[in-house]
């Protein structure tokens, strides 16, 4: 009977957990991201004072027999 209402105690606090978490994320503004963020990075070019980047890609896969 003890292990029973362990089980219990643990179900009411996730779910006491699970719900303030819910509250508490849709207080948040939402995301305003934006899909051509590239395309404005693009236009804006190289600036001099810029830090340097590198673009690394994977090495393909090699072929299976």
């Amino acid at each position: 009977m003890n292990v029973h209402k362990h089980m219990e105690v643990i179900f009411v606090v996730a779910l006491a957990v699970v719900g303030f978490g819910s509250m508490a994320i849709d207080g948040l503004p939402e995301a305003s991201a934006r899909a051509p963020v590239m395309r404005d990075v693009a236009a804006q070019g190289v600036k001099q004072d810029a830090a340097p980047m590198a673009m690394l890609c994977a090495p393909k896969a090699a072929r299976r027999a």
